[in-house]
């Protein structure tokens, strides 16, 4: 008989293929496959309708349902050997089995002798397997096991050869789609509920589960009753749904369970490598832990090395700590919420129970603290405290810390008595502090991390070898009084990133740097240093310098030391920078970005850089050799911020040229034909440059893409009308953060520069150009914030384009009462876009960063088809598939408060097979403004024909 799947089977078909697919019914092969993925997210769902859809195929079937839930009870093992011989056997009636080694006997006499179906659904354990069908090898040929876990790692200790399969939330669409089904019983929300609708879809992420309780509970409901319980469930989960998710917690071990409510309540988001180092300090053994919450679908990795996890996992997490003390907050072990710190540390209810506290305000706030307010939290491990001015000096820290992040700290030192033999962080940015009083006479056997950033009142920094010998990051950016740097610190072993751009009065460096571990020396706009340090020894870790706008004239012939060096920043406006000529050994050497250069100066005497590159041996800067004569003299090089600069016809001929960055040149006009090595190009604040030129670089990607000036339905632009989702045409203030913390990331952001300063430019083809018309031969073009169209089974070249415009701030919201130019402002945003196909949420999202902008501008971001093909190939199993393209401007700053971002037209060039759905069809005069929009008129008049 058939299984029931579920009373809206949304979304599962499209799974279902995707997954009949890896099982190839016909062959005659033994193949298992196993299903993963978090509690609730629809594998039971899924692997019930993959048995309806092929049982038939078999001699025999059975589904084994709650295999862990029966394992673990009396005679269970039995009662699953049962039920598997009965429906393997097509019995209607009783078959009792009399021990678990005679149930065993027998069911490998059947799997021997049949070809069947088997699915186990909800396995944690390899033995639950095992008891059943033995070793996996009594299988008859042409049979096929399926396994669901919430446990990655089982899978892993399988004996028998299987294939896997993650079991992904569902997108917006089906989301939305499942939600409306079960809230008002048809595919789409009542449209004065739809907002409200918008919100259960963003708080359930995806989860079926979640959909489908609140979907339930909100039906037939006022407006009034849905607000109040969206508001409930933010603050405490649906005890069903917690019920759920909450098995996977259970069967954690006690160092498991603190490291996941840990990275809950404080940690989720950030680098793994930095939290490993924070547990570590706790005893809590997160090398292997963090491994296993991982395997149990409990956490993620992504490509930057951060650790996330479900909003609702995250939930169920910080719901058990809420659960600890429903009534008290002072007496749970971990508090996040501001109101609740806020609460404890002002009224002085702390207690030893709390291990952690963050105390962040979403707006600033001032904070008045008792001295003492530490002093009933002995076994304190955590504290978070950010966007609060505190007042007061503090008398006790608890001595157990481990982490004190503490921005604007009150004080010039730590208390008197506090040791801090434990404390792995200390960040302390724009705080009155003073090093020599936060390190003399105290040992910091522990600290890894440290941010003084912004600190104003630091004129030195101390020796640090004898006080923290173990330091991995050393922010010091912003230290505007910073002089003196101690000798010793050029011998900190472990020393992994040493920021101390901005230190406008630095001028002692320690004469030598032996630093093995060090991958990070940035002395960016360091003026008044003069001389670089020698390195006696080989560094191959260090792959970043910055030396640009210091008063670094000369390089020491040690130079030739940092072996790994692959991004090199030097320079300034008013003098050069004397190359030793041994630096042509620096064979890594990948990027050289320079700064204010009209000549290189080599050794004794003077090289121009055509004459110096030709006779060095950097591999992959050859393409310079010939750069000189591509520029209009006496600009000899290519200039990030050249005011006079102008581009000749002659630079085609450089055919390894990779990456072309012009920004704020005043009087660039054109840009000219570029190789077709040439992958990548930035043209940022150019007010100059003719729309002509902007059209002609678009084509020649175009041209180079073998993009087709037409395809089907290109004649038309196509507006997609589905969605509901509309692009920000107000600005959206709820993602503006402050203009520094834009600029300036916190120190654990490393590892994320490391890989984008020294990435390969690859397959992908990047433009930043001033402009606001996206070309007409992108096919499909939208005002809204996503397209959908149909493709076939072969994933085409998609191409995208985004038309940024900058609005002016209404009186209210700005920082004074006129605008003045825009040029006087300097705005900066992320853009993220996701692409989807058949519902599936890809790998593919790009956020792209554009900072100090001050004009309009377009973004072009295009993919090769084989890359393309290879992340989505196998998603494309049938002849038409759905793709979505979406994007949306995730957080944004302006430094002056006059203008604000927003993406006024997206565009997209792909060849579809199928019209788009209820699409409209705007003409090809259209513009890229609505009519009814003020952008063009607020825009500064001198980027008007870009």
């Amino acid at each position: 008989m058939p299984l029931f799947v579920a009373q809206f089977p949304i979304g599962i078909n499209s799974r279902v293929e995707a997954i009949i697919l890896q099982l190839e019914i016909g062959s005659n092969d033994v193949r298992m496959l196993g299903m993963y993925g978090p509690g609730g997210v629809g594998k039971t769902t899924i692997a019930k309708a993959v048995y309806n859809k092929i049982f038939d195929h078999f001699e025999g079937s059975s589904f084994l349902e709650n295999v862990k839930d029966k394992s673990g009870t009396f005679d269970g093992t039995i009662q699953l050997q049962e039920i598997l011989l009965r429906e393997t056997l097509g019995m209607n009636g009783q078959l009792k089995v009399c021990s678990e080694s005679k149930g065993t006997i027998a069911i490998e006499n059947i799997l021997r002798n049949k070809r069947i179906l088997l699915i186990l659904d909800d396995v944690d354990k390899l033995d639950q397997i095992e008891r059943l069908i033995g070793g996996c090898n009594w299988f008859a040929s042409g049979s096929r096991i399926i396994v669901t876990t919430r446990n990655k790692h089982l899978l892993q200790t399988l004996r028998i050869r299987h294939s896997t399969y993650k079991v992904k939330g569902l997108d917006d669409h089906e989301a939305l789609e499942l939600f409306s089904m079960h809230a008002f019983h048809k595919n789409k929300p009542e449209e004065d509920y739809s907002k409200l609708t918008d919100q259960v879809i963003c708080y359930a992420k995806g989860l079926p589960l979640a959909l489908t309780i609140i979907g339930a509970n909100l039906r037939g409901r006022s407006e009034m009753e849905w607000k109040s319980a969206l508001d409930k469930y933010k603050m405490i989960p649906d005890k069903d749904i917690q019920k759920v998710l909450q098995v996977s917690y259970q069967g954690l071990d006690e160092t498991e369970q603190d490291i996941f409510l840990d990275l809950a309540c404080f940690f989720k988001g950030l680098y793994k490598d930095y939290v490993v180092d924070i547990l570590n300090s706790c005893n809590l053994y997160p090398f292997i832990g963090i491994k296993n919450l991982i395997d149990k679908c409990l956490i993620t990795v992504d490509q930057f090395n951060k650790l996330w996890m479900h909003d609702l996992l995250q939930q169920m997490g910080r719901e058990i700590v809420r659960q600890e003390s429903p009534k008290i907050p002072g007496l749970r072990s971990r508090l996040w919420c501001y109101k609740d710190a806020f609460e404890v540390l002002t009224e002085n209810k702390g207690s030893d129970n709390i291990r952690g506290i963050t105390i962040i305000s979403p707006e600033p706030t001032k904070l008045q603290l008792k001295a003492n307010c530490f002093e009933k939290m002995g076994n304190l491990k955590f504290l978070l405290v950010g966007n609060v001015d505190t007042c007061g000096d503090l008398e006790y820290l608890p001595n157990g810390l481990r982490v004190l992040d503490w921005s604007r700290f009150p004080s010039s030192s730590l208390p008197s008595n506090f040791r801090p033999h434990n404390l792995a962080v200390l960040n302390m940015p724009q705080s009155p502090v003073i090093l020599d009083k936060i390190f003399k006479s105290i040992q910091y056997k522990s600290l890894t991390y440290t941010n003084f950033s912004f600190c104003q009142y630091i004129t030195k920094l101390p020796n640090l070898l004898s006080a923290a010998p173990n330091i991995k990051e050393l922010n010091l950016r912003g230290c505007q009084k910073l002089v003196k740097v101690h000798d010793s610190i050029g011998c900190l072993a472990k020393l992994e990133s040493w920021d101390l751009k901005g230190c406008f009065k630095l001028r002692i460096l320690p004469s030598c740097i032996s630093m093995k571990s060090l991958k990070l020396l940035n002395l960016f706009g360091c003026e008044r240093v003069k001389r670089l340090p020698d390195f006696p020894q080989e560094m191959e870790n260090l792959m970043y310098l910055s030396l640009a706008e210091t008063s670094i004239r000369e390089l020491p012939p040690s130079f030739r030391n940092l072996t790994g060096l692959e991004r090199l920043e030097l320079g300034h406006h008013f003098n050069f920078c004397h190359l030793p000529r041994s630096i042509y050994q620096l064979q890594h050497l990948r990027i050289l970005q320079l700064y204010g250069y009209d000549q290189f100066s080599v050794g004794v005497g003077t090289y121009n850089l055509q004459q110096y590159l030709s006779n060095s041996g950097f591999p992959r800067l050859n393409f310079l050799k010939k750069l000189t004569s591509c520029f209009t003299p006496p600009k000899k090089c290519l200039l990030s911020r050249s005011e006079d600069l102008s581009l000749q016809e002659s630079i085609v001929k450089f055919s390894r040229l990779k990456f072309l960055l012009i920004r704020d040149s005043k009087f660039l006009q054109k840009i000219p034909k570029l190789p077709e090595s040439v992958t990548g190009v930035c043209a940022i604040n150019c007010f100059s440059l003719n729309s002509e030129s902007v059209k002609e670089l678009f084509l020649q990607f175009r041209r180079k893409l073998e993009l087709p000036q037409n395809t089907k339905y290109g004649d038309n632009i196509l507006m997609d009308s589905n969605s509901q989702r509309k692009l920000p045409h107000q600005v959206d203030y709820s993602i503006k953060i402050d203009y520094s913390l834009f600029r300036y990331k916190p120190p654990h952001t490393l590892r994320e520069f490391l890989i984008d300063s020294t990435r390969e430019y690859g397959e992908s083809y990047d433009i930043t150009v001033t402009g606001k018309k996206i070309p007409k031969w992108f096919n499909h073009q939208s005002i809204e914030n996503s397209i959908s169209f149909w493709i076939g089974p072969k994933f085409p070249t998609i191409a995208v384009c985004f038309a940024f415009h900058l609005v002016p701030l209404k009186d209210s919201d700005a920082n004074n009462d006129k605008y003045g130019s825009i040029r006087d402002d300097k705005i900066s945003w992320n853009c993220d876009v996701n692409i989807f196909t058949n519902g599936h949420t890809q790998p593919f999202t790009l956020c792209r960063h554009f900072r100090s902008m001050k004009c309009d501008h377009l973004w072009f971001y295009c993919d090769s088809r084989s890359k393309l093909q290879q992340d989505f190939g196998k998603m494309m199993p049938v002849d038409r598939n759905l793709v979505e393209v979406s994007c949306k401007i995730s957080s944004w700053s302006s430094r002056n408060g006059k203008f604000a971002p927003v993406i006024a037209r997206m565009g997209v060039h792909a060849e579809c097979i199928y019209h788009p759905p209820n699409s409209v069809i705007i003409d090809d005069n259209s513009q890229n403004v609505d009519d009814n929009s003020d952008y063009s008129k607020n825009v500064d008049d001198s980027s008007d024909d870009n």
